[in-house]
This record gives C-alpha cells, sequence and structure tokens, in this order.
C-alpha cells in the first residue's frame, strides 16, 4: 500500500498572514469610508455661494492634551443676514486666522448657517484625498495578504 501525502493545515506563518490581512484590511476599510464622508462634505455641491468675511474672535476648545483654537467669522449672507459661524478646523494653540483678518466663507445657499472659511474646505479635501489613498492602498496591502495564503482543502 503507497501512502499518499496528506493536506497539511496551513502553517503558522500563513495563518499569521491571513490575520495580519484581515486586520489591515478592515482599518482601512473605515479609513476609507472616514475619506468618502469627508470629502463628501467639503467637494462643492448644489447652489454654493461665497461671501467675504471678517474674523471676529476666537473660541477655545478642548483636545485630548491640549487647548485648541477655532475662528469665529462674521459675514453678510445673500439674503441680507448677517451671520457669525465657527470655523470647523480647531489649531492647536493660536488660530489659523488673526482677529479683524478678512477671509472668504463658502455655504450652502439653503442653509448660510453650515458656511465655513474657504481655506478649512481645502484642507479638508486634502487631507480627504490621502485619507483615501492611505486607505485604499491598506485595502489592497490587506486583500494580497489574504489572496496569499493557501487554501485549505474542504
Amino acid at each position: 500500500m503507497v501512502a499518499t501525502p496528506a493536506s497539511s493545515p496551513p502553517s503558522s506563518l500563513w495563518r499569521i498572514l491571513g490575520l495580519l490581512g484581515w486586520f489591515v484590511l478592515l482599518p482601512s476599510a473605515l479609513t476609507v469610508l472616514g475619506a468618502a464622508w469627508l470629502l463628501g462634505g467639503s467637494l462643492p455641491g448644489g447652489d454654493m455661494r461665497t461671501a467675504p468675511g471678517r474674523v471676529v474672535g476666537h473660541e477655545t476648545t478642548n483636545l485630548h492634551r491640549s487647548v485648541g483654537e477655532k475662528s469665529v467669522v462674521e459675514f453678510a449672507a445673500h439674503d441680507g443676514r448677517t451671520l457669525r459661524v465657527v470655523d470647523s478646523l480647531v489649531r492647536q494653540g493660536a488660530a489659523v486666522h488673526k482677529v479683524g483678518e478678512a477671509v472668504t466663507v463658502r455655504y450652502p445657499a439653503q442653509d448660510p448657517l453650515q458656511a465655513e472659511i474657504g481655506g478649512s474646505s481645502i484642507v479638508k479635501r486634502v487631507l480627504g484625498w490621502a485619507l483615501l489613498l492611505c486607505g485604499g492602498l491598506g485595502m489592497l496591502a490587506g486583500w494580497l495578504l489574504l489572496r496569499l495564503r493557501p487554501v485549505s482543502p474542504a
């Protein structure tokens, strides 16, 4: 009787690669979703308006281990109302803009209270595209690690 080699279960290295593949793939997929959300909120869509604004103050925000500041901007909307909005960009230490500085404000025509400083939307877009690229590369690496491991016969 001739013995045929039985299929051996995958080695521990292959199991580790498979586990590593999942540890890379899942957070990368979440990063891609977060980047899509960030980009969806910063890309122009619908009826967007711009208006000149002026920084009238700063709002202090507690960060993880320090304090940050956001700029408070006053601008006139297209319907004639004068509005104040707090920028979405937090800067550790001092705010990005100085009090009295002129800035451009972008806002949806339907809801001027959702306004943001024009430079902040650029930061969001750059960060969103960088996260999308890194998350996509991570998903590719995780997928490749999962594809490298041998499949045990059923």
